[in-house]
């Protein structure tokens, strides 16, 4: 028997799809890497996702997208001095 509900990661590519026209509409190339950049972020945490299983699948893609963003952006942070 076959699945009759796609996975969540058949979802998130089908989406990915819709959002190519999106993406072409970009003018700069840093417009586009940043896109790039969040449509990796969105994929980064498919197994999360996967296995929270909520029924809304754009919640998902958001929070994956946040946290890729949050993790990116304290990485590039640096951390503040210590003052006496």
């Amino acid at each position: 028997m076959g699945r009759t509900a796609p996975t969540y990661r058949q979802a998130l590519e089908e989406r990915m799809k819709r959002w190519d026209e999106f993406a072409r509409l970009l003018t700069s190339p840093e417009e586009r890497a940043a896109f790039e950049m969040v449509r990796s972020g969105a994929r980064r945490y498919v197994a999360q996702a996967t296995y929270v299983g909520s029924p809304d699948l754009l919640e998902s893609i958001l929070l994956s997208v946040l946290t890729d963003l949050a993790v990116r952006v304290r990485a590039e942070t640096p951390a503040p001095t210590a003052r006496r």
